[in-house]
């Protein structure tokens, strides 16, 4: 072809060889083939008639008394105290806060399995991790802003 911006001329584009067929394969063994199997399903099967069995009888009914004992079965799960367990972590000192959510993950979960005791237990728990979170958090806040204050103030003496 031309190209006719440039002025230049091509030659032609052969096109590509003819491609080779693969080799003729050698012939294969025949396979053996399976011996003959029942068909499935198999006959019907007849089965002796029941008539000829004794009748099973089942065991007498042994007259036990069962005691079953359920607490607080419909009562409500005592208080997990995430929401001040979240709050301690994420506003305050977050190493005691990170205790707190688990002790009110860990009340979620009694609660689940039945475990009220365990549930009231871990969510008290969880509740006073929170409050050393708090108590915490400030004692060092007022503990830091007492030292800057102080090395400030000493800054400006001298």
């Amino acid at each position: 072809g031309i190209n006719a911006e440039y002025g230049e001329s091509y030659p032609p584009q052969d096109s590509y060889p003819p491609q080779q067929s693969y080799p003729p394969q050698e012939s294969y063994l025949p396979q053996q083939s399976y011996p003959p199997q029942q068909s499935y399903p198999p006959t019907k099967q007849t089965y002796p008639s029941q008539e000829q069995y004794p009748p099973q009888a089942y065991p007498a009914a042994q007259s036990q008394q069962q005691i079953v004992i359920v607490t607080n079965a419909t009562g409500q799960a005592p208080p997990n105290n995430a929401t001040i367990a979240w709050i301690s972590c994420l506003c305050f000192f977050w190493p005691l806060g990170l205790i707190a959510v688990d002790k009110s993950n860990k009340s979620d979960s009694c609660a689940g399995r039945g475990d009220m005791e365990g549930a009231r237990r871990n969510g008290e728990a969880a509740k006073k991790w929170a409050i050393a979170s708090i108590v915490t958090a400030v004692v060092l806040g007022v503990a830091v802003g007492v030292f800057y204050s102080v090395v400030v103030s000493m800054a400006y003496n001298y």
